[in-house]
């Protein structure tokens, strides 16, 4: 980690002077989307760029937010929001790939586009794999078909889109064969990411369960620990964070909450933000708790481009982010 030569607070001070400077009001970005528009972007000084840079590389809470590729404005017409247009202080942005085929547009935009882009910000760019069944069920059911899938990922994301890391969503507790499998695939990703890997790139375990044997089996692989935090009370994050606790330090549990989806169903109504946005709400919450045995790691968010002006709690509209919640978010877990 490097060490700057000024004080955090003044670090953060400046990056807070970005957030205000480097992002569209929301009246512009709500007028149009256009080619210029997504090839733009706010030039920043080579001043402000090395104490952003340094920011992202002192000791603070960080923010990770996942980005709906479907949504992308390069991913289809209609779609308003671009990967440039997160706020400069976020530190990762988590690649949610659903509903976007290999020869869509996004993936050469993410190429070649987004990714220079974010990394010139100190962001870093973290692809969701989704569970492990794509090891455990195609491919040698053996120690060298595991090496050849990690190493296939490892060359596409790193090697080809010039990513930092990936993420694992584990929402179940596997056992019996699939245990076995799955620790197997792990242990494969592990030789190149994560802290096992000496590559520096990053290994996110996503989840929401409590731990379970599968992640006992595999806790020092990891970088950090998204437990999916939607819907619930800093009350059970304690409790929590408190299982996982003998298995990580705590400064790499990240809570995490969901913004609205468009189109939403009852069970997936987790009202962690409140709308009109006015301050308040659990995702208020995440960001002033820690945990019992130490500080967090900070706290992310899922549909981070859906951080918009929503007028109601079940807004469907498409609107465009203004990262009002992201940024106050920032502010108080590092204030």
């Amino acid at each position: 980690m490097k060490t700057a030569n000024f004080s955090f607070a003044l670090c953060l001070s400046v990056v807070i002077m970005l957030f205000t400077k480097c992002t569209r009001s929301e009246q512009d970005l709500s007028v149009t989307k256009d080619a210029s528009a997504l090839k733009s972007g706010v030039t920043i000084s080579a001043v402000n760029l090395s104490n952003l840079i340094a920011y992202k590389n002192s000791d603070h809470q960080i923010s990770a937010g996942y980005y709906r590729t479907w949504r992308d404005s390069a991913t289809a017409s209609g779609n308003l929001p671009s990967m440039r247009w997160l706020p400069d202080s976020l530190d990762m942005v988590m690649v949610f790939p659903d509903y976007t085929p290999p020869a869509n547009a996004y993936w050469n935009t993410l190429k070649t586009n987004y990714v220079p882009y974010l990394h010139k910000r100190g962001t870093k760019v973290i692809i969701t794999l989704g569970d492990l069944n794509s090891a455990t069920t195609t491919g040698g059911q053996d120690s060298i078909g595991y090496s050849s899938w990690a190493k296939s990922i490892y060359d596409k994301w790193v090697g080809e889109y010039n990513l930092d890391g990936i993420d694992i969503d584990i929402e179940s507790s596997p056992s019996g064969a699939t245990l076995t499998k799955f620790v197997a695939a792990t242990k494969a990703l592990s030789k190149y990411f994560g802290p096992k890997s000496g590559t520096g790139k990053t290994f996110v375990y996503d989840t929401n369960q409590n731990p379970t044997n599968f992640f006992i089996q595999t806790a020092s692989r990891y970088n950090y620990v998204f437990l999916q935090a939607y819907g619930r009370s800093t009350t059970n994050l304690t409790t929590v964070s408190g299982l996982y606790a003998p298995y990580i330090n705590m400064k790499q549990f990240l809570p995490g909450f969901s913004f609205y989806e468009e189109n939403g169903y009852p069970g997936n109504y987790w009202n962690d933000v409140r709308y009109p946005q006015n301050g308040t709400g659990r995702a208020y919450d995440y960001a002033r708790w820690q945990p019992a045995t130490g500080k967090k790691g900070g706290i992310f968010s899922y549909a981070i481009e859906r951080d918009a002006p929503l007028t109601s709690s079940n807004d469907n509209t498409l609107r465009a982010p203004n990262f009002r919640v992201t940024k106050d978010l920032i502010k108080i877990m590092n204030p």
